[in-house]
């Protein structure tokens, strides 16, 4: 028992700390816990052996699910609303066309029979929320780009669980497949999921904020044991737990939350350890000496999703959306090619291609390893470029560094009472200026000012300097919300790039997101003056 003890730390702690890669240079995190997974394997140094594929589905079940209840917790309104539609279409029927792109491929590359080749396809068809959110997280892509790129990767699991288990279920029992039945159990099951995920997340949000636990700790544990009765009960109900739970953590990420500081940072925690032992236990069920045979028709199916399938099914809907919205729902040809190279494969995949192997669908250990060579492989070429391509295109702007100090209201903080983390540009209006120059609205103070990694005391008589980490506080803050005092000088903002970025504010970083803000509030707050408070001098 200590050895496995011993064992099973060492391999987190390795895991754990190979996460530097991923956020020094883009590679999603999947990569890397499945090598280290796969380097505990059977053909690995430590030659633990391990084939229970029904355990290691269980265990990509509950991971998937609490990976998707944090990216619904993390995920802004203001990004959900604005995207929600084109997001959607791109998770149903941009999923079902990838899901025939690939299987036509499938099936005149391979020996697969043609509905085993549109499983294969199902399998691949979706876009992975863990490796998508890690990818994008710092990478300074429009705010369109990417509530559409992580609404998608939030919603579109479920249309990819739907169809593989219909299919293999189809070809298992060897009855014909009713397309139009398959259709309409999906449209239910997301609506149902729709419907009770929304349901329950106001009921635990109502749950969370009323009883008052002595225990703080006991908070985090609640809105986990929450969510995941949320998705199991949704499930029972004939529901996709898959959606349900993502919307629990949206409906509870913006609204009022009790403990929001403990309970965000909890399942942030929790959605990394079951990201690592979900991919760490893929990586133990991978046999390296069986991939060679397969090696070149799964490279040729990794190309034929990168670019065929997913620009084919970007365009394809993105085009009937433009003309059904009559323009309302339109992306350039710029913003279609990183729609379509930002649609990172990831775990999911790995966890579908385990429903062939459970229902002993003929081929199903062949798709298992096409399907791990497409999701490596397309993920670490798409995660080393992607951030490069943004910029070649001309769609990603320069993140500020992130501040080591993060300040942030714990407790039960009243609702809409925030801290407020604002990088100064050269081009912001507040650099230059000292403290009692600026005309802040009455109920924001400034807490504390970072400089080149040393803490300013905020005075009177401070001059603030580009570069500088301004933390503002207020019982009314917003992210979306900047004092017009630490507004962007337009003077200094060329005016192709300020129409580009029309309404855009100083870069502010939200706890651990940065976000870009708009430059002026739909309804400024009033102007305070010096004399609106004491001011000291330094």
């Amino acid at each position: 028992m200590e050895v496995a003890i011993v064992v099973a730390a060492a391999l987190g702690t390795v895991a754990i700390v190979s996460t530097r890669l991923s956020q020094r240079f883009g590679v999603p995190a999947l990569v890397l816990f499945v090598g280290v997974g796969m380097l505990a394997g059977s053909s690995g140094p430590l030659g633990i052996v391990f084939d229970d594929f029904t355990l290691s589905y269980n265990i990509g079940v509950v991971a998937l699910a609490i990976i998707l209840y944090s990216g619904g917790l993390d995920t802004r309104m203001r990004l959900f609303r604005v995207s929600v539609v084109p997001a959607s279409a791109l998770a149903t029927f941009g999923t079902l066309l990838t899901m025939i792109f690939i299987g036509l491929a499938a099936y005149y590359l391979t020996d697969l029979d043609f509905p085993t080749s549109m499983l294969l396809g199902a399998v691949i068809s979706s876009t992975d929320a863990a490796a998508v959110f890690s990818s994008l997280k710092g990478r300074g892509l429009p705010k369109r780009l990417r509530g559409t790129l992580e609404t998608e990767s939030g919603t579109n699991d479920p249309m990819a669980v739907l169809l593989t288990l219909a299919l293999a279920q189809a070809i298992t029992q060897n009855q014909g497949i009713n397309y139009l039945a398959i259709a309409g159990n999906i449209v239910l099951e997301l609506a149902i999921g729709a419907v009770l995920g929304l349901a329950f997340g106001w009921l635990l949000q109502l749950l969370v904020n009323k009883v008052a636990l002595d225990n703080v700790g006991l908070y985090p544990m609640l809105a986990l044991s929450g969510g995941l009765l949320a998705f199991g009960l949704t499930a029972l109900a004939h529901g996709n737990g898959y959606l349900a739970i993502y919307l629990v953590g949206l409906v509870l990420g913006n609204n009022h939350l009790a403990q929001r500081l403990a309970i965000v940072n909890f399942m942030d925690g929790a959605a990394w350890g079951a990201q690592l032992v979900m991919f760490m236990v893929m990586g133990l069920l991978v046999f390296p000496e069986q991939l060679g045979p397969i090696l070149g028709v799964a490279l040729l199916i990794t190309g034929a999703t990168m670019f065929i399938a997913r620009p084919l099914a970007v365009t394809i809907t993105l085009g009937v959306l433009r003309w059904l919205s009559r323009g309302r729902f339109s992306f350039s040809p710029k913003e279609q090619v990183l729609l379509t190279w930002a649609g990172l494969k990831g775990a999911v995949p790995i966890v579908l291609a385990m429903v062939p192997l459970m229902h002993r669908v003929p081929g199903a250990d062949v798709i298992f390893n096409i399907v791990f060579v497409v999701v490596i492989v397309g993920t670490l070429l798409q995660g080393f470029t992607l951030s490069p391509l943004a910029h070649w295109l001309g769609l990603a702007v320069s993140e500020p560094p992130r501040a080591k100090l993060r300040l942030e209201l714990g407790g039960e903080a009243p609702d809409g009472a925030a801290v407020l983390d604002v990088f100064l540009r050269p081009d912001n209006r507040a650099v230059g200026k000292r403290i009692a120059e600026l005309a802040l609205p009455p109920e924001v103070v400034i807490a504390a000012v970072l400089r080149r990694g040393q803490l300013v005391t905020p005075r009177g008589s401070t001059v603030f300097e580009a570069g500088d980490h301004v933390y503002l506080i207020g019982a009314h803050m917003h992210e979306d919300h900047v004092p017009l005092a630490f507004g962007r000088n337009k003077r200094t903002v060329p005016r192709g790039k300020r129409q580009a970025n029309e309404g855009v504010a100083p870069t502010v970083e939200p706890g651990p997101e940065v976000t870009e803000t708009p430059l002026t509030a739909p309804k400024p707050a009033p102007v305070a003056t010096a004399a609106d408070g004491p001011v000291s001098d330094s």
